[in-house]
């Protein structure tokens, strides 16, 4: 008889547990293991219950799975509330940022009519023989080559004139420059060119601020200089 009941017990368990996971729990939470249990507890023989050891030994288990999915949520909550700390900070020095000047990664070039000292910065990747700086206009047209040679790895810069390789005064508007460098063997040298310029207004993509210097959006991330 015992043995019968204790079948039924199982055939129970098993049957909830099956339609647990039909309902799409692939993962059993602490409350469809307190279900489990409780069916389990219902379902047994009075005259051979459940033994203490193994009634202990659930129950353990249960109050561990709590444990854990506590610890889970105070984890959640805890990153949760340092991003938005760490995004409210971010947002509050982005409005500190207009009116001063920040080198961030990008090529653009702003020129006014009349400049003559132009400062072009970029980094290298590794040691340079030779490093030819390309300036291009705004239809993308070659105006200037200034070429370089024995440069080290990191920050480098040159300044330009604001003069066509003719040695002609350039009109104001905005370029952009790239970067051809290669070793004493003739290897590519991979190179980074670093755009200057005033932040004039803050603008917010997504709830992350964005930075509009010369006219071009500067995230967050690609700023390397402020001043």
């Amino acid at each position: 008889m015992a043995d019968a009941v204790n079948a039924v017990g199982a055939s129970q368990i098993k049957q909830n547990a099956k339609n647990l996971m039909n309902a799409g729990n692939v993962q059993m939470g602490k409350y469809e293991f307190l279900q489990l249990l409780v069916t389990q507890l219902k379902n047994q023989d009075p005259l051979s219950p459940m033994q203490s050891q193994e009634f202990a030994s659930q129950l353990a288990q249960f109050s561990s799975l709590e444990r854990l999915m506590n610890i889970d949520d105070s984890l959640k909550d805890g990153v949760n509330t340092d991003m938005l700390l760490a995004q409210t900070i971010q947002n509050t020095m982005a409005t500190n940022f207009v009116g001063k000047e920040v080198l961030s990664y990008g090529d653009n070039i702003p020129l006014m009519t009349g400049d003559n000292k132009v400062p072009l910065s970029f980094e290298l990747a590794g040691d340079a023989e030779k490093v030819s700086v390309e300036i291009y206009d705004e239809n993308d047209n070659l105006v200037r080559t200034i070429k370089m040679s024995s440069l080290d790895k990191g920050r480098n810069s040159v300044d330009w004139d604001g003069k066509d390789d003719a040695g002609k005064e350039l009109p104001g508007g905005n370029y952009h420059f790239k970067i051809v460098a290669e070793d004493g063997d003739g290897n590519k040298v991979t190179a980074k060119t670093l755009s200057r310029g005033i932040v004039s207004a803050v603008r917010y993509e997504n709830g992350q601020p964005v930075l509009v210097v010369n006219g071009k959006d500067v995230y967050f991330g690609d700023i390397v200089q402020i001043g």
